[in-house]
Order: C-alpha cells, then sequence, then structure tokens
C-alpha cells in the first residue's frame, strides 16, 4: 500500500506520483479561469502504477488523501474527479 507522496512530477497531459518504490502515472488536462491556468484535473481512470497496473477505487482514494496530506507543505494544482 502506498505510505506517502515523495515528489510530484507533471507534464502538460500527465502527472507521475512518486510515492517511494511505486511511481502512479495519471492523465488530464490543465483548468483555467479568466484566462489563467489555475490547477490541473487528474481523471482518476487513467491512475495506473508504473508496470501499467490500474489503481483501485480504494488506492484512489487514498492516493488523493496522501495528496491532500502532501499538499499542506506544497502548492495545490490537482482537481480531482474521484
Amino acid at each position: 500500500m502506498i505510505e506517502a507522496i515523495i515528489k510530484i512530477h507533471s507534464t502538460s497531459s500527465s502527472v507521475t506520483f512518486v510515492c517511494g518504490d511505486a511511481a502512479i502515472i495519471g492523465n488530464g488536462e490543465f483548468r483555467a479561469s479568466s484566462g489563467k491556468v489555475d490547477g490541473f484535473i487528474l481523471y482518476a481512470d487513467t491512475l495506473r502504477y508504473k508496470n501499467g497496473a490500474k489503481l483501485s477505487r480504494e488506492e484512489q482514494e487514498k492516493l488523493k488523501c496522501l495528496y491532500q496530506h502532501f499538499v499542506l507543505n506544497h502548492e495545490d494544482f490537482i482537481d480531482w474527479d474521484i
């Protein structure tokens, strides 16, 4: 089970969560309001481990909770569709 998010890497269409030995990848798109980018929408059905295995619903919820903990000390940029 995933215990913590250590780093987050993003591109214009994906996010990689580095969680110790595991890496989780998800796809999405930037969100904008008033002509400015203000976040990233992450599509839950695209979440998968680096080896290609999809995350279960419980793992998706756990990742979302870990992300919320991670952003306590970092800038928030993802809007989850879970």
